[in-house]
């Protein structure tokens, strides 16, 4: 690109996902075929979806600072103090990945970090058979899916109360 501005109009990926609002709606879409794929009990289909939603969720605040630079700081900020979406990114991160390489030293610089998600198969509960966990440095386990939920209504409403 050479530090030349990209013409939203014409550039087709731009064209597709045109504002934070669409990211969310994107995020939003990908967090039901997860949750939909989990109770099919499509372990390999909704890993998939687990990736696409948390890279959605995680990457919306650099969409937002790509199309609305006067919130470039309180989006960072958001992204940086927010426990949900700290969680969200490291959930990005070890679904591309395949694991999470967190040192001790991160979780000092970056507040409690994930160290590991398992996928569990609950054989007496009839209603939650198959869900994602995520277990964190300070020792605390949550369902993927409530951070995912988390993250995306932290954003939603940043984009409400910024008026994007």
């Amino acid at each position: 690109m050479n530090g030349q501005m990209i013409d939203r109009e014409s550039h087709s990926l731009l064209r597709l996902v045109g504002s934070p609002r669409e990211m969310l709606a994107k995020a939003d879409a990908d967090l039901a075929r997860f949750t939909e794929a989990l109770a099919l009990e499509q372990q390999r289909a909704a890993l998939w979806a687990l990736m696409d939603c948390s890279i959605t969720v995680f990457h919306t605040g650099d969409w937002i600072r790509s199309t609305h630079t006067d919130h470039r700081r309180s989006s960072s900020d958001l992204a940086a103090n927010s426990k949900w979406l700290r969680m969200t990114r490291d959930i990005a991160n070890a679904s591309k990945h395949g694991d999470l390489t967190w040192k001790p030293v991160d979780a000092e610089t970056h507040g409690p970090v994930l160290t590991r998600m398992e996928y569990k198969v609950d054989r007496h509960a009839p209603k939650a058979r198959h869900r994602v966990v995520a277990l964190t440095t300070d020792g605390a386990s949550y369902d993927v899916v409530d951070v995912l939920r988390e993250g995306i209504a932290e954003w939603r409403g940043f984009v409400e109360t910024k008026g994007i």
